[in-house]
């Protein structure tokens, strides 16, 4: 398979480096990579005497030294000569007959999408930037997140952190900078170096690396252990001279000038990392990666970093007698100098931690690893199935089942989330209406069970109840390895390979007959003929929980369910909120008249154990307005006896349940719920919420923070909160943030990593509990 990589610029920036150690590590009976680059310089000499082909397709300076300040957009704009160029780099890259093009840069990634258009070649983005607005301009930032999810074939990022600035990306995964074997001490630091205690930072002087912080911190280090010297490794680059001037000024008003150092740009850090006690990240912004904090690592240097970004993905400091090293608020001076002088003072305790790190950073950071995810990524894009003697971490041949896709809920949400996260995989289930559920399904391969004929159940699947466990057991699914979106049923299906089960909760109908029934429960026809079955479902239902070979949960309320009713130790995986709040809007016609002063919201399937019906009461008489988002079984009853300020809606699309969170002021949440996705989608908003202090809140309600609870599911309880909470000012960015711990990201990134391991021959059986 021929790769045509393609960068704009030929500095040795982060990721330039990044990519000779991924170029370094590719198999070349698979892949044959070319190197295209916009300009000539460092990298390109590098590659080359490594061994590399590069071809240089020059673009005008104008165009490609334009600063991140300015933006892409702003760049090409700028360039007249833009035009010409894809002229010539389409003639290039169709010379070099090339299967697959992989931009490195967010440059790269806007010229390369035309000319992969022009050849019809799948391209690849490997993002290596945050695509935030505390990183990026905001009109860049918002274009390159819409781009991501129409225009390349599929998107590398360079962390989670990143991912999670790219929502609904295309083929989205996660591939961190890999280490160079020579990278990796051989074994970590045994003791400190002699002498002085010498604090160095590796980075190119910017004003987001915080090199200003580390000298402000400094002065106080240098006040408290005199002799201590500071080594700052980098050099200004990007137009960014004036900064290491103000950097130079600094250090000369805090009479520095015999502690700190610019030592200017090192090829090998390796002699200078020998040097320090300690090797602190300072970046005032969350980094996208962070690089240098994996090489100090690595080579058993002690580190103190700023947390936010990727440094959180790499420094681990729970639980305590686990860290891996020290992470302090950005761009606090105090709470860094503190850290440094921890490292300083308690040398055991740091080195400690850095043999920790240092293990961690090896099993973790290689660039073989890397390699062998970004492999599979290109092959896919060729359309080529990876050699049976490559191995691909995370890439087996995966299948997604559920118990049925009839409906418009958090459950299908997630199964959509899978399908992303496994974009190849067929989606197993028992039935199927494609005007039920979203429409996003229509474009997965579904493979549906011989009852799915009866139409009356394709509309009722409540009905076909009696029917599940024969039509789950005609569903065999041939694959490595089959995700089972599981609410009863989707776990039961046979399977050729492995199973990995997703629990939203065990079966409601069985282990919580009278919750699921609300008013039928008792003696009612429905509750009768449950009550009949249920001794014989419980058993199948055992019986396909034990077929597992390792058991999720979404909740920590659902992983005691699981325990309980199976006597499985699950795993809590909770899953990602599904909404994107960058996403077009469209008004919605019936509350367009609400929209300026907002209301509560109530986003649920309407069924008892839901209760609606409570929060619908709880507003009466009150001056605030309910608007009630769903359809199910009580939408008729809900809507004959709801009052004047309470609207309900059904059959929204997308694009209008975005603008109906957006003008929404409270989320109210007062059922009894397995995880609780509705308020990580209104925080998404910047939404507070009311919940039930209860289930899968707990996990996705941090109180004080995006919501506060109610003790009990009544009309009492709720209007008191309600009532309570009208003079309450919240903190809508403290509520965003909030929402990105549960990104769809990093979701992809757990759930294939379970993938990966549950497919490797030495997956673990699923440990066990009494129930």
């Amino acid at each position: 398979m021929r790769v045509a990589v393609l960068d704009h610029t030929a500095e040795l920036s982060g990721a330039e480096l990044a990519l000779t150690r991924l170029l370094a590590a590719l198999d070349p009976a698979v892949v044959d990579p070319v190197v295209v680059l916009f300009s000539s310089g460092p990298l390109e000499e590098r590659l080359r005497r490594d061994g590399h082909r590069v071809v240089v397709v020059p673009l005008d300076p104008g165009v490609r030294d334009v600063g991140r300040a300015v933006g892409a957009v702003g760049a090409l704009r700028a360039g007249s000569a833009t035009t010409g160029f894809l002229g010539r780099l389409v003639r290039t890259l169709r010379d070099l007959d090339v299967d697959v093009l992989h931009s490195t840069s967010l440059k790269a990634d806007l010229l390369a999408a035309p000319a992969a258009l022009a050849l019809r070649l799948p391209l690849v983005w490997h993002v290596h930037d945050r695509i935030a607005d505390d990183y990026l301009p905001a009109r860049t930032a918002r274009l390159f997140r819409t781009l991501a999810r129409r225009v390349p074939h599929a998107v590398v990022a360079n962390s989670a952190a990143t991912a999670a600035t790219l929502p609904g990306a295309r083929r989205l995964t996660v591939a961190h900078p890999g280490l160079s074997p020579e990278q990796v001490a051989v074994a970590p630091r045994r003791h400190q170096p002699d002498g002085p205690p010498v604090v160095g930072m590796v980075g190119r002087l910017s004003p987001t690396k915080g090199q200003l912080v580390l000298v402000r911190a400094a002065r106080r280090v240098v006040d408290a252990r005199p002799g201590t010297r500071f080594r700052l490794l980098g050099a200004a680059a990007f137009g960014a001279e004036d900064y290491e001037r103000e950097v130079r000024a600094e250090i000369d008003r805090l009479d520095l000038t015999d502690a700190v150092e610019l030592a200017g740009f090192v090829a090998d850090p390796r002699p200078e990392l020998d040097r320090l006690t300690v090797c602190v990240h300072a970046s005032t912004v969350p980094e996208p990666f962070g690089q240098v904090v994996t090489e100090a690592m690595a080579w058993g240097v002690p580190v103190v970093a700023t947390r936010g970004g990727g440094v959180d993905e790499i420094v681990r400091t729970h639980p305590a007698d686990a860290e891996t090293g020290l992470l302090v608020p950005p761009s606090d001076e105090e709470a860094l100098a503190a850290a440094v002088l921890d490292v300083i003072d308690r040398p055991e305790a740091a080195l400690e931690r850095a043999a920790r790190a240092h293990a961690e950073v090896r099993e973790r950071f290689g660039a073989d690893r890397t390699a062998e995810v970004v492999t599979a990524v290109w092959l896919e894009a060729a359309g080529r199935r990876p050699p049976a003697d490559v191995v691909v971490p995370g890439r087996p041949r995966v299948a997604i089942a559920h118990d049925y896709l009839t409906q418009r809920g958090g459950a299908e949400r997630v199964v959509l989330a899978l399908h992303r996260a496994f974009p190849d995989a067929a989606i197993h289930t028992t039935l199927y209406d494609p005007d039920g559920t979203y429409p996003e399904f229509r474009d997965a391969r579904i493979v549906v069970s011989p009852i799915n004929r009866i139409g009356p159940l394709r509309r009722e699947h409540r009905a076909a109840l009696p029917l599940l466990p024969y039509a789950v057991s005609r569903l065999p699914v041939d694959a490595d390895v089959v995700v089972a979106s599981s609410s009863g049923w989707a776990h039961g299906v046979p399977a050729t390979g492995r199973k990995l089960v997703y629990c939203h909760a065990p079966a409601r109908w069985l282990y919580q007959a009278d919750a699921y029934l609300g008013d039928e429960a008792g003696s009612s026809a429905k509750a009768r003929a449950l009550g009949l079955l249920s001794g014989w479902l419980r058993r199948w239902d055992r019986r396909a929980a034990a077929s597992a070979d390792r058991y999720l949960a979404n909740s920590t309320v659902v992983r005691e369910r699981i325990g309980t009713a199976y006597g499985i130790d699950a795993e809590v995986l909770a899953p990602p909120y599904g909404i994107d709040p960058s996403d077009p809007q469209e008004p919605v016609t019936a509350l367009e008249d609400w929209a300026d002063d907002g209301y509560l919201l109530v986003v649920s399937r309407l069924l008892p154990y839901k209760n609606v019906d409570v929060a619908v009461e709880a507003v009466r008489g009150l001056p605030e307005r309910l608007v009630v988002v769903g359809s199910g079984p009580l939408e008729a009853r809900l809507r004959a006896t709801a009052p004047d300020n309470v609207r309900i809606v059904t059959g929204l699309t997308d694009a209008e349940l975005r603008w109906t969170y957006a003008h929404a002021r409270t989320l109210l949440a007062a059922s009894l719920e397995d995880f609780g996705l509705t308020p990580l989608e209104a925080a998404a908003f910047g939404v507070p919420t009311l919940a039930l202090h209860a289930g899968g809140y707990l996990d996705t309600i941090d109180e004080g923070v995006n919501g506060s609870f109610f003790e009990e599911p009544t009309v009492s309880a709720v209007r008191a909160a309600v009532v309570a909470a009208r003079d309450r000012a919240w903190d809508a960015e403290a509520i965003r943030a909030h929402a990105d711990q549960f990104s769809e990201a990093r979701f992809h990134e757990r759930i294939r990593a379970a993938v990966a391991e549950v497919a490797a021959p030495s997956a673990p059986e699923p440990s066990f509990v009494e129930p």
